[in-house]
């Protein structure tokens, strides 16, 4: 049993811990825990200052690469597109700036963008796949031919193609073309501009950074499928964006897994960059050749950029 003697032991130890932390807090250890805070913030501090000086110097490092690149290769693109026309497609939340860039770049190598193509995210809602399929049967055309074997959104994409696109040059949107493209965003599921008056022979199909959380590769399935269509549709696709949608979530890994569709289509992962901009000039002129190539920085199977022979162009 516990007895009065332990008690008063006890009751001595508490007061001598206490009496012994007064005398610490005023004497030689006074004030060293907020030294110790300090001393962790002046170095938090300064990790702060290395990582923003860090941050700067990346930056200024890749604005003189871009720099570089755009004078040190200005003109290398100079007439490859000349006398091609080609259609820009933009997938959901693709970005503006970036799909500029690239219309900017296909201009200066001497192609004409005929129109500006939005796909709403509902044309990819499972929803509305029924809707889809009705608007394919609807609009279809006798030239059209649709493999036995295709899907609902390779046929869409191939109906699209058949509103903005050819396989040659110089076809004008009859009025078969203007049924498809009336019908096609009077579903809202698609916007133009400008409303072309000759049908592209060629298509870029600009993809979107992935969102967050990443979504499941299997996700981009109908996307994938309906870029498929165009290329079929047309003389040739190039499937652009930026590295993020090269990586696990994005359309251009989902794609790239595909080997259906890299046989015909060619992606560059690159394209938020001078340099990937110019890729995706050449990939359009390899694809003009009827050859298809995965470039860029990530998983790029045919390496950074088309050759030298691949891309001779004009």
């Amino acid at each position: 049993m516990i007895d009065f003697r332990y008690h008063i032991v006890s009751i001595v130890a508490i007061f001598f811990a206490l009496g012994a932390g007064v005398v610490l807090g005023a004497g030689p250890l006074k004030g060293t825990g907020s030294e110790i805070v300090q001393s962790q913030a002046d170095k938090d501090r300064a990790a702060l200052e290395d990582a923003r000086a860090d941050l700067i110097q990346a930056k200024a490092l890749d604005k003189y690469r871009d720099d570089y690149v755009a004078k040190v290769t200005a003109g290398l693109t100079d007439g490859k597109l000349t006398g091609k026309t080609i259609a820009v497609v933009t997938m959901p939340s693709a970005d503006n700036d970036m799909t500029n860039s690239v219309q900017d770049a296909i201009e200066a190598a001497g192609g004409q963008v005929t129109t500006r193509v939005s796909l709403d995210a509902k044309l990819f809602d499972p929803g509305q796949r029924q809707l889809v399929e009705s608007l394919v049967n609807e609009l279809v055309t006798a030239d059209i031919t649709f493999d036995p074997d295709s899907n609902t959104y390779q046929r869409a994409g191939m109906l699209l193609a058949r509103g903005i696109a050819a396989r040659e040059e110089g076809k004008p949107v009859d009025t078969e073309a203007t049924r498809i493209l009336s019908g096609v965003t009077g579903s809202k599921l698609v916007s133009l501009k400008p409303t072309p008056k000759e049908r592209a022979s060629l298509v870029v199909v600009v993809a979107a950074k992935p969102p967050t959380p990443a979504p499941d590769n299997s996700s981009y399935n109908d996307a994938v499928d309906f870029a498929e269509g165009l290329d079929q549709g047309s003389g040739g696709a190039v499937v652009a964006g930026v590295p993020e949608s090269a990586q696990n979530g994005g359309m251009l890994k989902s794609l790239r897994g595909d080997s259906a569709a890299t046989k015909i289509l060619s992606t560059v992962d690159v394209a938020n960059i001078p340099s990937g901009q110019m890729t995706v000039v050449f990939a359009l002129v390899e694809q003009a050749s009827g050859k298809a190539g995965q470039y860029g920085a990530v998983d790029a199977k045919n390496g950074v950029a088309p050759s030298a022979d691949q891309a001779k162009g004009n």
